[in-house]
């Protein structure tokens, strides 16, 4: 069983995600292995990493969800933990952002993609600091 496969599976197991979304996951997994690859292997994986400021009880977080499993439909707001969800928004809302991980959906979501294959974005805060970005 490939890893992809068993991270989804665990995905469901653990009820982060649906049966309905699984199965989209799965299938979506499955036609990403059939693909050939393309030269170009920036992209593949989406990132959110907290770290504690040195000092701080901060827990530290590292996700790293593949594209193809966002491109697929998996809400990746259940895939990050609310806090770090949380410390994201609230800095790029003090910086003039309106930015939810909740609202991002398959409409949006290639903008989104497509803007951090270009940058990161960067959260400084006094007990964390948070990356999301994509490599």
């Amino acid at each position: 069983m490939s890893e992809e496969r068993m991270r989804i599976l665990n995905l469901l197991a653990e009820g982060k995600i649906s049966a309905e979304e699984a199965e989209k996951l799965l299938s979506a997994s499955e036609k990403t292995v059939k693909a050939p690859k393309a030269g170009n292997t920036k992209g593949k994986y989406l990132y959110v990493q907290v770290d504690p400021k040195e000092g701080k009880s901060s827990e530290k977080v590292m996700v790293k969800v593949p594209m193809a499993l966002i491109k697929a439909g998996i809400n990746v707001s259940k895939l990050i933990p609310s806090e770090a969800q949380d410390t994201i928004r609230e800095s790029m809302y003090s910086k003039g952002i309106d930015f939810d991980f909740a609202s991002l959906d398959s409409e949006n979501i290639g903008e989104f993609l497509e803007a951090l294959r270009e940058t990161s974005i960067d959260v400084e805060t006094e007990e964390t600091t948070v990356k999301v970005f994509c490599d």
